[in-house]
């Protein structure tokens, strides 16, 4: 296993956590916790061979280590069939220029063996612009030449605003004032995009996932009652998100729901598979065929949906309405490339806003469309 760390991570406060490195004191519990992590590297052993094992370190603070998203997303990527060992160094509120001068982060990092190392910075410093400038962007840079240095990936984990927004401050230094979610995310996606493209470091989209959500359900509870850190629902969302961008696979219909009911799961892998494998990105089509704008559209009963194959091969059209769920689904075979169309009938459903989704093979490509009666 890399001689992978064990970390012992101890309770605070609600969500402030002490990480000791000293593993010389350790407890039973970190004996316990030893014992397991062999047991499940001996599972992936006799599984997969070692190529077949992906190995993250998530680096960050209670963001990350809230709900245990590194296990949320091993968990669900072995029910996709992938093998995944995971390693965490997050101390509640850290920053990424903490973890400069954390010895725990920088042997973890220095031991090597991870294919991915995800830096996640604190929840407000991106949108500060003196902390974005002189510490997010300054100290991903050196960590960034140490993961480098060590043959490894760096992956930015970009975070979600604010439930309601508001004004962001670190002792003197404050952020514009948010006037809701989607303006916060704004500045946070922002912030990510820019030092992601600048060290051309792979990005997870986690809080362009949570925008995505929250439109499609305005209601959603992603957030815990702090209106900052995350749900089960917002930390399983996230783990999709990891799922989808370092696999390049869509979550959508894994088994593991973390504990949610399964509707709810589904609707946050498609939420995730929208955002960031292109499934839902509309007018963007894929190599393997073209998918157009269903006619008419709005429509009050039937529409037609036409699309274009560069070769034969089975395609499958599933529609879903706001919550994720599959209304729909039709599948066609065909032996040669050309135009085909799907006429849905839709006479006995609600009003309102639907999805639908063209497959083949691994690609995917979604418009919405609106019934109206």
């Amino acid at each position: 296993m890399n001689n992978l760390n064990t970390l012992y991570i101890s309770k605070r406060n609600k969500y402030e956590f002490l990480l000791k490195a000293d593993l010389s004191a350790a407890s039973h519990f970190i004996r316990i916790r030893a014992v397991l992590l062999l047991l499940y590297a001996a599972l992936c052993t006799a599984q997969a061979s070692a190529s077949d094992i992906t190995r993250v370190l998530f680096v960050g603070n209670s963001y990350t280590y809230v709900n245990d998203l590194p296990t949320l997303f091993s968990n669900l990527s072995l029910s996709g069939g992938r093998f995944v060992v995971t390693g965490m160094s997050a101390p509640g509120g850290y920053m990424l220029e903490n973890h400069m001068t954390n010895e725990t982060t920088l042997n973890l990092i220095k031991q090597g063996g991870w294919d991915f190392v995800v830096l996640q910075e604190q929840s407000q410093a991106p949108t500060i612009e003196h902390y974005r400038y002189n510490s997010m962007y300054p100290s991903a840079v050196f960590l960034d030449s140490l993961i480098r240095i060590n043959n490894l990936h760096t992956c930015f984990f970009m975070t979600w605003g604010r439930q309601n927004g508001g004004q962001q401050c670190i002792d003197s230094f404050c952020s514009p004032v948010f006037t809701d979610f989607f303006h916060m995310q704004d500045s946070l996606k922002s912030a990510y995009t820019e030092i992601s493209s600048r060290l051309n470091a792979v990005l997870c989209s986690a809080g362009e996932a949570w925008r995505r959500a929250r439109t499609l359900q305005p209601g959603i509870d992603l957030w815990d009652s702090d209106e900052s850190h995350p749900s089960l629902k917002g930390s399983y969302l996230v783990a999709c998100v990891f799922y989808a961008k370092l696999f390049n696979a869509s979550p959508v219909g894994l088994n593991y729901t973390g504990g949610l009911i399964p509707a709810d799961a589904l609707f946050l892998q498609q939420c995730a598979a929208q955002t960031v494998i292109g499934i839902g990105n509309f007018g963007k089509n894929v190599k393997g065929f073209s998918l157009e704008q269903n006619y008419p559209n709005p429509f009050n009963a039937s529409t037609k949906i036409i699309y274009s194959i560069n070769k034969g091969g089975d395609v499958i059209l599933s529609v879903y309405d706001v919550s994720g769920r599959i209304v729909l689904r039709r599948l066609a075979s065909h032996t040669y490339a050309g135009r085909n169309e799907f006429i849905l009938n839709m006479e006995n459903f609600s009003s309102g806003v639907y999805f639908y989704t063209l497959s083949s093979g691994n690609e995917h490509v979604t418009k919405r469309m609106l019934l109206v009666k």
